[in-house]
C-alpha cells in the first residue's frame, strides 16, 4: 500500500481559491491518486512559510495583478496561492493550470 500523496493549499478565504481547490481534487481524481488535501488559511502558518499574501479584502483584481505588483520590486518573493506536495512547494503566485498539476503529479 502506497502512502498517500499530501497536498496542502497556503491561502487566503477566496471564492477563487475554493474553485482552485476544486480543480486539485478533480486532477488527483482524475489519475487515481491516495491523497490528502488540505488548505490552510492560518496567517501565522502562512508566515513562517515565508509566504506573502498580498490578498485585499474589500476588492480583488485577482492574484496574478496583486502578486506582480509585489514581484515586480521582489521578485524573489513567493506568494499564495501555493501548493505544496509531499512537503515540497511546487506552485505559488497563481493557480497551477490543471496540466501544469498533471504533470506535476504524475511523476509520484
Amino acid at each position: 500500500m502506497s502512502t498517500p500523496v499530501k497536498l496542502r493549499l497556503y491561502c487566503s478565504i477566496c471564492a477563487r481559491n475554493d474553485f482552485y481547490m476544486d480543480r486539485i481534487r478533480a486532477v488527483v481524481d482524475g489519475l487515481g491518486l491516495d491523497y490528502t488535501l488540505e488548505k490552510i488559511t492560518d496567517d501565522d502558518v502562512i508566515d513562517r512559510m515565508d509566504l506573502l499574501m498580498p490578498c485585499l479584502y474589500a476588492y480583488c483584481p485577482g492574484c496574478r495583478v496583486l502578486n506582480e505588483q509585489v514581484t515586480s520590486e521582489h521578485p524573489e518573493t513567493l506568494c499564495t496561492p501555493a501548493l505544496e506536495i509531499n512537503g515540497t512547494l511546487r506552485f505559488w503566485g497563481v493557480p497551477a493550470s490543471d496540466d501544469a498539476l498533471r504533470q506535476a503529479l504524475s511523476s509520484l
